[in-house]
């Protein structure tokens, strides 16, 4: 191998086995990058995740299903260009040179380009593999002989996209490419055909044995069905998200955790399915007489603040998974709460976790304490790449400041809409987990079906949280709206193109109530809600019909944060 041929794949690497390796983002090559995140994203679409009890009823009955074993490790690409041979994954990194390779270039050799999607994975004695195998393997040289590559699907070959075909033309290509070899390290995954009782036998043999960890069922119409067991855990109610529908307060979501060994709290992410509008409001009368005080601002993904509660409650929620590290193999870390009942809930710092992926709420547990016993990091430290629990260090933080704030409000058929923006200084950009400023708008109207609505920005600078201010000016305050001027902090930015808006006193006591309810504090800690799976990423911005608009959200970005996680 070449000093020049590595360096075609990327400009950065490091010496590993008998070849090389390169982490996130080292490519070069973009639009592969692309084709391979975009191919993630299909395949995603593509799934149905089916328990085990309903197969025969929810796979199609009188089809042939291509079915093999699902292997817990990670999706990788097998690709070939310019006479040469690498292992290349979604976020950037690169394996190449190294001894699961050899011999693949020679089997290859037909073809002048092709893309192979298949499951990277780390043996681990007789252990079955496990994902956090292959990171192991990843992180240390003398182990790269554990990895195997086991392909499944055909992307793309000689510029073509073989995603046009059926399954069945797909594998058989893959065949006669690369065989089917138990014994080999780089080798199509075993398949067979057969209908869905097939599928509940080879789940019996293959995981109920403790062999594989599911079954994967492919369709020649292009869904592809993962049939797994689902855990259940025992998880502490944290906090709730509020919504309201009509005039009836529901909970939309529960922010869960786990107990720490020191008798901290650690936050793993939130629960929304599993309750009928019916369990909505009651979960929301019996949180709600529940409430406590939270230095700690979290923030759902409406962007609204989380409401916290007294550790009382247990509930036990059913899990398709766990996942340790994020889309861009980054751990996933959450906030660990410390609580004390007089002074309520303070952060103490971000730790390691592992995050529930579709999560469902099943019941709430009466008969279980909220204690290490019950409800403590044991139940998800196997998916922690065998790290001992982290042991959590208490950190000063800075708090956070509002820098500038307008409140506007109009007369609606009687009664009062408010919008609202608020920018904030986090002084916690140094931390890498929050931006250098926030910009939060709210609109609240009260015959709308949706009364609040929010919008969230970040920026790196003052002058792009000014452009942000300046669009949201240009795009919301018209002719009507009165700025309360009480309520403004700083000098707000009116755009040339925003009509003049007159002053207006505050509002009547009603009003203020609204207000005060949609009224940012100025937070000593805040974060935004760790996402669930279900969920999958940050919403993505809305475009925008203002020049002015696209101008900002252009130069600064425009999406919350990312989780998935």
């Amino acid at each position: 191998m070449s000093a020049e041929a590595w360096k075609s794949w990327a400009a950065v690497s490091e010496p590993y086995g008998s070849g090389r390796k390169a982490g996130v983002g080292a490519l070069l090559d973009q639009d592969l990058l692309s084709r391979l995140k975009r191919y993630k994203r299909q395949v995603a679409k593509r799934y149905r995740v089916v328990e085990p009890d309903i197969v025969d009823r929810a796979l199609p009955s009188g089809e042939q299903l291509f079915i093999s074993p699902k292997l817990d490790g990670e999706l990788w690409f097998l690709v070939k260009r310019e006479g040469d041979v690498a292992l290349v994954a979604y976020n950037g990194r690169v394996l190449h040179g190294i001894s699961v390779l050899s011999g693949v270039a020679k089997k290859l050799e037909g073809v002048s380009q092709i893309v192979i999607a298949g499951e990277l994975v780390g043996a681990s004695g007789s252990e079955r593999p496990r994902s956090h195998h292959v990171n192991t393997a990843l992180s240390d040289t003398k182990l790269e002989g554990a990895l195997s590559f086991h392909a499944f699907d055909l992307v793309e070959e000689d510029g073509a996209d073989a995603l046009s075909r059926n399954y069945e033309a797909r594998h058989t290509r893959l065949l006669s490419l690369l065989g089917e070899d138990a014994g080999a390290r780089c080798t199509v995954v075993h398949t067979q055909r057969g209908e869905p009782n097939v599928v509940a036998q080879r789940y019996r043999d293959w995981v109920l044995a403790d062999r594989f960890e599911g079954v994967v069922a492919r369709s020649d119409r292009g869904l592809t069905y993962k049939i797994k067991p689902t855990s259940t855990v025992d998880l502490v109610v944290l906090a709730f998200g509020e919504r309201i529908t009509g005039n009836v307060k529901q909970v939309r979501e529960l922010q869960v955790g786990l107990v720490r060994e020191d008798g901290s709290f650690q936050l793993v992410g939130s629960v929304g399915t599993g309750l009928s509008e019916d369990d909505r409001v009651k979960w929301h009368a019996k949180l709600s007489a529940i409430e406590a005080k939270s230095s700690f601002r979290l923030a759902n993904r409406e962007g609204t603040l989380c409401r916290f509660v007294r550790p009382e409650i247990v509930v036990e929620v059913r899990v398709s998974d766990f996942l340790s590290s994020d889309g861009w193999d980054v751990p996933i870390r959450r906030m660990s709460l410390g609580w004390d009942p007089s002074s309520g809930w303070r952060a103490i710092g971000e730790t390691r976790t592992a995050v529930p992926l579709h999560p469902v709420l099943l019941r709430e547990r009466t008969d279980k304490t909220v204690d290490v016993g019950s409800v403590g990091m044991t139940q998800i430290t196997a998916y922690l790449d065998d790290v001992a629990e982290e042991v959590v260090k208490a950190t000063r933080r800075a708090s956070a400041e509002v820098v500038r704030r307008a409140v506007f409000t109009k007369d609606a058929k009687g009664a009062v809409a408010v919008r609202k923006i608020v920018v904030v200084r986090t002084h916690k950009e140094h931390e890498g987990s929050h931006p250098p400023f926030v910009v939060f708008a709210t609109d609240y109207s009260p015959g709308r079906k949706e009364p609040l609505q929010t919008t969230l920005r970040t920026a790196s600078n003052a002058e792009g949280a000014d452009a942000h201010v300046v669009a949201w000016l240009v795009e919301n305050v018209k002719k009507g709206w009165n700025e309360v001027v009480e309520q403004r902090k700083g000098v707000p930015t009116v755009a040339a193109e925003t009509p003049p808006v007159e002053e207006a006193s505050a509002p009547a006591p009603k009003t203020a109530k609204k207000k005060s309810a949609a009224k940012s504090e100025e937070p000593e800690t805040t974060s935004a809600a760790p996402p669930s799976e279900a969920e999958d990423a940050a919403d993505e911005a809305k475009p925008k019909k203002k020049a002015a608009r696209k101008r900002a959200t252009k130069s600064e970005g425009a999406s919350p944060e990312d989780e998935a996680k």
